[in-house]
């Protein structure tokens, strides 16, 4: 075989090799994308704090939906929140601390999945905080079973002295 024709082979050879690596790659982003597909409801928010302590966030109630078009709606609240005096007009104290971080929280966002490294990405288009519009939050993930999501929150975006936010998830059925 002359070298010519060696190199074309090589040639050949590897670019088929990225085209059905990236095709694999385009497969498993497909099937991860295909897991996340439905409505969640959290089984647990766990904190762990820079001194070793664990506690259960307090806004234990919460939902997220992933859907097949590459969105996500978040939905959280305290079910402690206290009730207000009036439901059409709460004071500034109630309406504060029913709607505070810990009280009550919501947010949309396109998703970008990255199967290979277990992260996906959350860029925010709709938020309680303004600020937090146009920002994108990384979550890694691990999928346990099926019906079970594990979203840890990026290391970068907690707040000291907070080292690790874990979110359980299980998948509602019909």
């Amino acid at each position: 075989m002359t070298d010519m024709r060696r190199r074309v082979v090589f040639t050949v050879a590897v670019a088929l090799a990225a085209v059905l690596s990236s095709t694999a790659h385009a497969q498993s982003e497909d099937a991860t994308a295909k897991q996340f597909v439905g409505l969640w409801r959290q089984v647990s928010r766990t904190q762990r704090f820079a001194d070793g302590t664990t506690r259960q966030h307090p806004s234990s109630v919460a939902n997220v939906i992933y859907t097949d078009t590459g969105h996500m709606w978040y939905v959280a609240m305290n079910p402690n929140r206290p009730q207000w005096k009036s439901a059409t007009a709460p004071t500034d104290s109630e309406m504060k601390s029913t709607i505070g971080n810990e009280g009550f929280y919501a947010y949309c966002a396109t998703v970008e999945i990255h199967a290979r490294e277990g992260f996906v990405f959350h860029h925010v288009v709709i938020d309680k905080v303004p600020n937090s519009v146009g920002i994108s939050r990384k979550r890694w993930f691990t999928f346990q079973g099926p019906n079970r999501l594990s979203l840890r929150i990026d290391t970068p975006e907690l707040t000291s002295p907070i080292v690790e936010d874990t979110l359980v998830w299980e998948r509602v059925q019909k």
